[in-house]
């Protein structure tokens, strides 16, 4: 698998994320959340702390239509196929974010799905756990804090405090993926 390639989560990925089908291990679980059309197999792999662990996960990803390969504007990335037809990478049943029509809207000109709200202590254990990916030991201190949150008012109060210490530690990027992925997600007080 290509070190440049960029991956983007189909519909049916973001369903897998919010329902746990069995298949979906911790570890492509994990994987799938970090999917966002802008790191490529090279970057994925740092994450996953070794060279070359990415692609097995993402090549089952793929092939359970959880993610499509796309281009860097996010647009699915077309193959050829016998008879002069094309098709997206590895996405047997297209979906409205990615489809085999080269002429739809890119996934960021649909109008955004509703994002389904976590419960709290699923929502507490994804911020402990997104904190401790992105600052390791020294996001200790900040995942003890979350962690002795009782309800999600108090959640939602750290969420400065959060952003803050990953703004810190890591950069303005890091803290927009922390928004992306997790803070919209978080229950509401």
């Amino acid at each position: 698998m290509d070190k440049n390639t960029l991956f983007a989560k189909t519909d049916l990925g973001r369903d897998a994320l919010s329902t746990r089908p069995p298949e979906l291990g911790p570890r492509l679980r994990s994987l799938l959340i970090m999917i966002d059309g802008k790191r490529a197999v090279a970057e994925l792999d740092k994450l996953l702390g070794g060279d070359g662990l990415a692609a097995p996960l993402l090549e089952q990803l793929q092939a359970a239509g959880w993610i499509a390969q796309v281009d860097a504007a996010g647009h699915p990335v077309l193959h050829a196929m016998e008879g002069g037809e094309t098709s997206a990478a590895s996405d047997p049943q297209p979906t409205a974010s990615v489809s085999a029509d080269a002429t739809s809207l890119p996934p960021a000109a649909h109008a955004p799905a509703p994002v389904p709200t976590l419960p709290f202590s699923e929502a507490r254990r994804l911020v402990v756990r997104f904190i401790n990916d992105q600052l390791g030991p020294m996001g200790e201190p900040l995942a003890m804090r979350i962690e002795a949150c009782k309800t999600p008012s108090d959640l939602q109060a750290a969420l400065p405090r959060i952003r803050d210490g990953l703004k810190n530690f890591k950069n303005s990027a890091t803290v927009q993926r922390f928004d992306d992925e997790l803070a919209a997600r978080l229950p509401k007080v």
